[in-house]
């Protein structure tokens, strides 16, 4: 996986305010805490260690795992005793077979071309009925051109029966989701999603606004969204829903799988 998407701020405990992208990838921790909860847990491409920060309150034991020694290095720093973060690669984990109880990994399996090995280096650390917490762009989303995604860091983006098929060859899914921004956010923080807004005159104006008030100076733009609308500006990790009923045009798609 290419260290080099990591987005500006998003990638930093407790960096909320910072980015937009914050309160995406921050969500999917956060929906995978019951299945985490007093297990022993993997997080496959963990970073700079935001996630290990979620994960840590409720597993009983949490290791985190990425191939940057830069991050993994700011994951140490960031998390605590109470988490071990290795640098290490997804595809060769060094860890005997049937080692946790619940392997997480978001947002990694697209950035890989062994693919297929991968699933099953995961599937392999895992004990018996054990889950995996996934998720990973949406292709009907994002739309890649002859099979090409646009986001130069990414090897492959999976459609949901693309993804169904992938996954099923090693696990049986227990939950298939799409991840998306609660209806209620007016304005989308992601420039894509802005694109895909309509073009009435009530909505071209809400951007706008959005756009101005996105450009004030942090501290005073985060007053003024807590004074007008009693929360952060940006929208953050419980303003995004994950539905059975979103697997076709969510953003991005999200499995819980078992062994």
């Amino acid at each position: 996986m290419s260290v080099s998407e990591r987005f500006q701020g998003a990638n930093v405990v407790e960096a909320g305010n910072l980015s937009p992208y914050w309160g995406e990838h921050t969500a999917r921790y956060v929906f995978a805490l019951p299945y985490v909860a007093d297990k022993n847990v993997i997080d496959i491409a963990c970073g700079t260690g935001y996630g290990l920060a979620f994960l840590k309150d409720a597993a009983r034991s949490v290791v985190g795992v990425d191939v940057s020694l830069e991050a993994a290095k700011q994951a140490r720093g960031e998390c605590g005793e109470r988490v071990s973060v290795l640098l290490g690669d997804g595809t060769n984990l060094p860890f005997r077979d049937a080692s946790f109880d619940v392997v997480t990994s978001f947002e990694t399996l697209e950035h890989l071309h062994e693919r297929a090995r991968f699933l099953a280096e995961l599937k392999r650390v895992l004990k018996p009925d054990g889950r995996l917490v996934l998720s990973t762009p949406n292709a009907n989303y994002t739309e890649p051109v002859d099979g090409k995604p646009s986001n130069p860091f990414h090897v492959f983006e999976y459609r949901p029966e693309e993804l169904r098929a992938e996954l099923e060859g090693q696990f049986t899914i227990d939950r298939f989701l799409g991840q998306s921004l609660d209806e209620s956010i007016a304005i989308p923080p992601f420039e894509d999603a802005q694109r895909r807004l309509p073009g009435d005159l009530v909505t071209r104006t809400k951007l706008y606004g959005w756009k101005a008030f996105n450009k004030i100076p942090l501290n005073l733009r985060e007053s003024l969204s807590r004074a007008l609308w009693k929360k952060p500006f940006y929208p953050t990790e419980h303003d995004y829903r994950f539905s059975a009923e979103t697997t076709d045009s969510a953003p991005v798609l999200v499995a819980v799988c078992r062994k």
